[in-house]
């Protein structure tokens, strides 16, 4: 081989190391790795048993993917165990834009603009080339929503007789605030199903973490900016999530009135008190992961619409999973409306253009794709397992919220064979970090051809 050959390949392989999603890969499994060897150290574990390393490892990646499925009991943590397991959830939930380019701020490394559209795709003031600043302004909106939320559930907790309040308080409002449905209760918020105050912080931290930060950083800026006009995808964000959530609360009403909302703790519910959970229930599937009734106890047609809320997810750029509300709301379009001849559709006054749309629709592809293939693993898996063979509803559910990163489920994760357990760790980590490489554009250079192939005619329909 030429030296201009290996130079080429050289430059192909250095090229691929400072890519995107190297980066991004690099940086959670760094996190993943780090994290499961800390909460494998017996001063993070008080459980009657040794704590496996798979299990530690599975509960990592969960955190770290602000997923909440667990094969263990959080509550088994020790204090530090669960500070580590905290500080897991908080650097995942911070957002792979964030984290996976700290090291911009770090003296001595450069920059290529590559790597800074990262950062720049969800910068809040366009034309403005500053990455740190936009670091800190992440970082200072998700401490300050945190810190809110943190403290007014610690005071909850403090007058509801619970131990330690101001440590619960911190874990649960970060945990919400991150979409990771991770509780230092052993029945998640199930105790506090009808407590209005808890549910609507809890339901308030979910909402504002779910919908990105460049939309809660316009929504702020329009209250306090005078004359400050909402930036379209602000308006499809508000509009789709209100949408999702109060369509979604009217269907668990009608579906679960009747069933599982209708009694607690063999009491009847009021009509006030099963809106409350509609609501509840309604917000947590798009990949919170708190559950205030067991998941297992809904009835099958609300089971097969919570599949569809968990792989929608939240907004793009926030903590939350899915595919993205505007990934879900352009297929929507595409099913509803017809494309014009620049295969553009056309809603509130403005004009998706052709690019967009096909993004969507490659991205959806691409994790339905995904999701019936780790379906099949997983049923291979598990076709031998006395405690899971044959439950095809629970093994489904525990895929969708697996790379929905949503953590609910009917109870089975623990009883997974250890293989399954790696299914489900290899879904979570593509749900949190694999679905978003999927729609990163490339940017290689675009060399410009003067013969082609022909066009291939192929039917359609």
């Amino acid at each position: 081989m030429t030296g201009e050959g290996w130079h080429d390949i050289l430059g192909a392989m250095k090229g691929f190391a400072r890519s995107e999603s190297v980066i991004i890969f690099s940086y959670f499994i760094f996190m993943i790795l780090l994290g499961s060897l800390l909460l494998s150290l017996p001063s993070s574990w008080k459980g009657e048993d040794d704590l496996a390393y798979s299990d530690a490892l599975f509960t990592s990646v969960s955190a770290v993917c602000v997923t909440g499925l667990a094969v263990v009991d959080t509550a088994s943590y020790t204090k530090s165990g669960q500070i580590i397991l905290l500080c897991l959830i908080q650097l995942g939930g911070l957002g792979i834009v964030t984290f996976s380019t700290l090291f911009l701020i770090i003296p001595g490394l450069r920059m290529s603009m590559n790597r800074s559209q990262i950062l720049l795709d969800f910068n809040p003031e366009k034309g403005r080339r500053d990455p740190r600043r936009i670091i800190r302004i992440i970082i200072l909106y998700t401490l300050a929503i945190e810190g809110i939320g943190a403290f007014i559930l610690s005071r909850l907790f403090r007058a509801r007789g619970v131990p330690e309040p101001v440590f619960t308080g911190i874990f649960h409002g970060i945990s919400a605030f991150c979409n990771a449905g991770f509780s230092r209760f052993s029945n998640s918020l199930e105790d506090f199903a009808l407590d209005l105050p808890v549910n609507l912080t809890i339901m308030g931290l979910i909402i504002t973490g779910g919908l990105g930060f460049m939309v809660i950083r316009d929504l702020t800026r329009r209250v306090f900016v005078p004359g400050h006009r909402l930036r379209y995808h602000t308006k499809l964000m508000v509009i789709a999530t209100g949408a999702l959530i109060l369509g979604g609360a009217l269907f668990f009403f009608i579906t679960e009135g009747s069933g599982v909302f209708a009694l607690y703790e063999g009491h009847r519910t009021t009509p006030g008190e099963r809106v409350l959970l509609a609501f509840f229930q309604s917000i947590t599937e798009r990949t919170a992961g708190f559950n205030s009734i067991p998941q297992g106890e809904i009835s099958l047609p609300g089971q097969v619409f919570s599949l569809m809320l968990m792989i929608i997810g939240g907004g793009s750029g926030s903590t939350a999973g899915g595919i993205k509300v505007t990934t879900a709301l352009l297929i929507f379009f595409v099913m509803t409306n017809n494309l014009n001849t620049r295969g553009e559709v056309r809603f509130f006054k403005r004009r998706i253009p052709a690019e967009l749309i096909a993004r969507a629709g490659l991205f959806f592809l691409k994790a339905m794709g995904f999701l019936f293939v780790t379906l099949l693993a997983l049923l291979v898996t598990e076709r031998n397992n006395p405690q899971v063979a044959g439950n095809l509803t629970a093994l489904i559910f525990e895929t969708f919220s697996a790379l929905g990163t949503v953590g609910l489920s009917h109870g089975i994760t623990p009883l997974l064979t250890t293989t399954g357990k790696a299914v489900i760790i290899i879904t979570m980590f593509a749900g949190r970090v694999g679905l978003f490489t999927m729609i990163l554009p490339r940017r290689d250079r675009q060399k410009e051809r003067h013969i082609d192939w022909p066009t291939g005619e192929v039917l359609i329909g």
